[in-house]
């Protein structure tokens, strides 16, 4: 069974660096400085077999496990008897040295005693067998009762926590880690997270070393203490969960602190029921107690930073769920034709995605069928500053109902040109003409605006001119010559660059800072050179 507490949403100041780093650590260390034990044990399985040692070693081996008779010696008795194969040859090597009981005799003199005659030969090959095992980076670094010298078995309490013994014990270690380390270095802060890390790892390590004489590799203890800092340092407050249960999953949201017990009581039911299971569940006890012990002293002054942490972690779910709810009122409210209502819900489900063109529309709709100006012009505006990828194409159908002579009427002429400019880039030209017609019908508007509206006018004939349209194209040169016969007349305010104030900060749209370079226009054309270009003789 599995319970692990993780978290999935980071910021660039929450950023889990120590997690990440020890996981880089534990890769390169398993990747790169393991990656050559296979061959050094292969190198010194061959030597084994082709010295006496296994004529030697191999038969005094035999006769221990057969008194042993349990399932694993029965395996490893029945490979000697048969021969091991060459690639069996160093398994049962292994089996041998890994067999606490048998190497302790064996290097207390009880298996092949100095009065044996073999004694000499045995006791030079093994030295040289024992030398080439000694190469082998595991060997070097793992936690072992018999690890020469105390400053050297200190050391090897902390590099035990960053070898392991295959991919899938790495990954799996890799998985709970970044799972879970997350949480803890999230509360705890970076440095004193990797002081408990290492500490677990260490306590975890010795709490094994006293009830059991195999070696030890892996970040099993660690990682079971930074599980425990998580259960202690969120305490009663519910944190996400993900459990495994036989064949069932899932994830859930319980109190951190109900984690610990039950964390125990599953450890402890696994070694009772496997007690020679290759798993050291002393170790991930021992983790967990030095975890909570550590999480416990080392807690932030500050009690409120896991309540800031949790409400990071939960923000994008809460905001999913409001943005739910919001839309189920819309949807109700338009389905009762409460066009204020629904407006109202709509209005909020774009302050939090402004450039959700579905939301946008069916803001407008509500809009325009409630006939209230300010709604239909705020509806308006959010629509006309989308500025999403393919969003225009979608918005072509609401352009087009926002060229209606009410809704213009409602609108800023800044803003009727943008329509105007969004209905050419979308080929609706007869709505684009009208918008353009009805401000070319005021003096002062045309004075005000001339660039602009210019602007609009030739992005129309360029395109009639060349889909080869003739008669809209000089249609639209006979509006260009009457009411801007010279380009050097031209000029005017230039369209802004910012959304107006009523919707700036739910546009999607960054604000400017300063002047801008380039042409004025949305459709960014030199209007002088293409006038020049395309009001010359035919």
């Amino acid at each position: 069974m599995l319970l692990i507490p993780y978290q999935t949403r980071f910021t660039p100041k929450s950023l889990p660096l120590v997690t990440l780093a020890l996981i880089l650590v534990n890769a390169v260390v398993y990747f790169i400085f393991q990656s050559g034990d296979r061959q050094a044990y292969a190198r010194a399985a061959d030597y084994y077999f082709s010295s006496q040692l296994a004529q030697i070693e191999l038969p005094r081996f035999a006769t221990y496990l057969e008194r042993r008779n349990d399932r694993g010696a029965l395996q490893v008795l029945r490979m000697i008897r048969a021969g091991a194969r060459p690639e069996e040859s160093v398994g049962l090597v292994m089996a041998l040295e890994n067999d606490r009981e048998f190497m302790r005799d064996l290097r207390e003199g009880a298996v092949v005693p100095s009065s044996d005659p073999a004694y000499a030969t045995w006791r030079d090959q093994r030295g040289q067998f024992d030398a080439l095992v000694g190469r082998v980076f595991t060997e070097r670094f793992a936690l072992e009762p018999d690890a020469g010298g105390a400053a050297w078995g200190a050391l090897r309490l902390l590099t035990y926590q960053f070898l392991h013994g295959n991919a899938v014990h790495w990954l799996g270690n890799m998985i709970i880690l970044l799972l879970a380390g997350p949480f803890a270095e999230a509360a705890l802060g970076r440095f004193r997270f990797l002081v408990a890390f290492l500490a677990s790892g260490v306590f975890a390590g010795a709490l094994h070393m006293l009830v059991s004489d195999q070696a030890l590799i892996g970040a099993s203890g660690s990682i079971s203490g930074a599980m425990a800092m998580v259960a202690v340092l969120y305490g009663t407050r519910r944190v996400p969960v993900f459990y495994w249960l036989f064949v069932y999953f899932n994830t859930a949201r319980i109190p951190a602190l109900l984690l610990l017990p039950a964390w125990l009581l599953i450890e402890a039911i696994q070694w009772a029921a496997s007690p020679k299971s290759p798993v050291s569940y002393s170790a991930h006890i021992g983790g967990f107690i030095a975890g909570a012990v550590l999480a416990w002293l080392l807690r932030p002054s500050d009690e409120k930073k896991v309540d800031r942490i949790l409400d990071e972690q939960f923000a994008e779910e809460r905001l999913g769920n409001r943005k739910s709810t919001l839309l189920q009122e819309a949807q109700a409210a338009a389905a009762r034709l409460d066009t204020r209502k629904a407006a109202r819900a709509y209005s909020e489900l774009l302050q939090e995605d402004p450039t959700n063109v579905q939301h946008a529309t069916a803001y407008f709709n509500m809009a325009l069928l409630g006939r209230n100006r300010e709604t239909l012009l705020d509806a308006t505006l959010r629509v006309l500053w989308i500025r999403a990828r393919g969003a225009r194409s979608e918005l072509r159908p609401v352009y087009l109902q926002m060229s209606q002579p009410h809704v213009l009427a409602a609108l800023p002429v800044d803003e009727q040109l943008r329509l105007a400019r969004r209905l050419v880039a979308t080929r609706e030209d007869a709505a684009a003409l009208r918008v353009l017609d009805g401000l070319l019908a005021s003096d002062t508007l045309k004075n005000l605006y001339g660039r602009q509206i210019a602007d609009c006018l030739l992005g129309l004939f360029t395109t009639y001119s060349r889909h080869g349209l003739r008669q809209p194209a000089d249609d639209v040169k006979r509006r260009l010559s009457t009411h801007f016969p010279s380009p050097a007349t031209l000029g005017g305010i230039a369209p802004t660059r910012e959304p107006p104030m009523t919707i700036r900060g739910a546009t999607g749209v960054p604000r400017t800072r300063g002047a801008l370079s380039g042409p004025p226009s949305d459709m960014e054309l030199d209007l002088d050179t293409q006038l020049r270009t395309r009001w010359g003789p035919e």
